[in-house]
């Protein structure tokens, strides 16, 4: 993970969108939201996030109906960390 620039930490739960697909997220809290945002006023913001062992790249969602970003995690993530739908996870993610 890119260390010279600002590193995020939270802890927050893993949850399924709703319907098909099977997509999994993770929230973003407010506070960062407004941090974040007040950067980059507009669009998806490519990111690097670890969980566990596991590093990728991919975006920070914006759900601007709720002021907060989500975080996809993909099915191969899931699998590699062995998280589920509900379980709490330690998150870490810089921008890009």
């Amino acid at each position: 993970m890119n260390s010279n620039k600002k590193k995020y930490k939270i802890h927050t739960r893993l949850w399924r969108w709703p319907g098909d697909g099977g997509w999994h997220f993770v929230t973003i809290e407010k506070k960062i939201f407004n941090e974040i945002r007040a950067i980059y006023p507009k669009g998806l913001i490519r990111i690097e996030v670890n969980i566990g062992d596991s590093i990728w790249q991919t975006s920070l969602l914006p759900h601007t109906s709720y002021g907060e970003y989500l975080i996809a995690i993909k099915k191969s993530i899931r699998n590699t960390e062995g998280l589920f739908d509900g379980d709490m996870v330690d998150i870490s993610f810089v921008i890009l």
